[in-house]
C-alpha cells in the first residue's frame, strides 16, 4: 500500500516527466495536507484534506474540529488527529 501511495502523491510529477515539481526551493510546491498519521491511515480512513496549496500558496484550508464529550458532567475536547 505505501508504494501504491507513493506512486500517486511523491512520485506523480517523476511519471508524468514533469520537471520543477518538489519540495525543494524553486520547485512548485504543489501539495494536499492529510489527517492521517500514516499513508496507510490516509488511504484506509479515506483521510480528510486539511490543507491544499498550490505553487507555494495555500489555496484551501479545513481546520480540525475536536470532537466534544460530556462524561459525568465534565465536558472536554477529542482532537481525533491524534488518537
Amino acid at each position: 500500500m505505501k508504494s501504491c501511495y507513493q506512486a500517486v502523491t511523491a512520485n506523480a510529477a517523476c511519471i508524468m516527466n514533469l520537471e520543477g515539481y518538489g519540495l525543494q526551493p524553486g520547485c512548485n510546491a504543489d501539495l494536499v495536507m492529510l489527517e492521517a498519521h500514516d499513508p496507510i491511515e490516509a488511504i484506509r480512513l479515506k483521510a480528510k484534506r486539511r490543507m491544499v496549496m498550490r505553487r507555494g500558496k495555500v489555496i484551501a484550508e479545513n481546520p480540525s474540529t475536536p470532537t466534544r464529550l460530556n462524561l459525568d458532567g465534565r465536558r472536554s475536547e477529542l482532537d481525533q488527529r491524534f488518537v
